[in-house]
């Protein structure tokens, strides 16, 4: 599945967060970076291998760029 991935900065009490759009830049997933697992349950990923390789992905992610990858 192609995707678009940004990570956004939390401030103060306000928490990191990832955004998870489809090819339309539609809004798929937005969950806390502090919980990724939940993350991927929320936009289906359940395949062993591809949710080590979009852990991997998604904790690497630099704050404020948009990434393109296939989940």
């Amino acid at each position: 599945m192609k995707v678009y991935l940004l990570k956004s900065k939390g401030k103060g009490s306000v928490p990191d967060y990832i955004q998870v759009r489809n090819e339309t830049h539609a809004i798929i997933g937005y969950f806390k970076a502090s919980n990724l697992e939940k993350g991927l349950d929320e936009i289906g990923i359940d395949e062993p291998s591809r949710r080590q390789r979009a852990l991997a992905l998604l904790e690497q992610l630099p704050y404020g760029k948009i990434v393109q990858a296939d989940l």
